[in-house]
């Protein structure tokens, strides 16, 4: 599917298959998966945001919080 990648005009569809297939198949996580494609397809990071489905963005968010990589709104809690 990464060689597929290459050639066709990438859409919110495409762009969730393939991160989700780099998470499942190469065990990367979300936000290394779209790093990735990103730079295979040598694109702006800035059109990644317009590529994110509301199930990517979440998944994204939640794994980035956890890493504590970004702060939420919520703040830190204790995992009780």
């Amino acid at each position: 599917m990464i060689k597929e990648l290459e050639t066709k005009i990438m859409t919110k569809k495409r762009f969730t298959n393939a991160v989700e297939e780099l998470v499942l198949t190469k065990q990367l996580t979300y936000l290394d998966a779209i790093t990735y494609i990103v730079e295979e397809r040598s694109m702006d990071y800035e059109n990644v945001k317009k590529l994110l489905t509301e199930s990517l963005h979440a998944k994204l968010e939640a794994e980035v919080t956890k890493a504590r990589l970004i702060t939420t709104e919520q703040g830190n809690t204790l995992p009780i």
